[in-house]
């Protein structure tokens, strides 16, 4: 996973400004924890969050376990970082691509 946090926390911030609840699981986190995270706390959405291009595997990781375990139906996943785009959303079955912080909370207060 990615070791960086600096894009996780702006956006974690926003989000609890904008009034959501945030779990805040870290950086460089196992996809296990991050998908029974989400089925344990009954998630609405699972932001992911990225720096490096490597990986951006994780991400298809964490949307494949969240089917894998039946969660997925149940919530939403949105990706966000600079190598991510949205067609690799799309390509990765994520729900959307956050461009910054404004958009996440933009596009939550319509998703959820």
């Amino acid at each position: 996973g990615d070791v960086h946090d600096i894009g996780k926390n702006i956006v974690k911030t926003m989000l609890t400004a904008g009034g959501y609840d945030c779990i805040d699981l870290g950086k460089d986190v196992p996809i296990e924890k991050i998908v029974s995270t989400a089925e344990k706390e009954k998630v609405k959405v699972v932001a992911l969050s990225t720096l490096m291009t490597p990986t951006m595997d994780g991400m298809k990781d964490v949307v494949d376990g969240l089917v894998e375990s039946g969660y997925r139906s149940k919530v939403k996943v949105c990706i966000g970082g600079p190598p991510t785009s949205p067609a690799f959303a799309k390509e990765i079955g994520a729900d959307h691509r956050d461009s910054n912080a404004q958009d996440c909370v933009a596009w939550l207060k319509k998703a959820v």
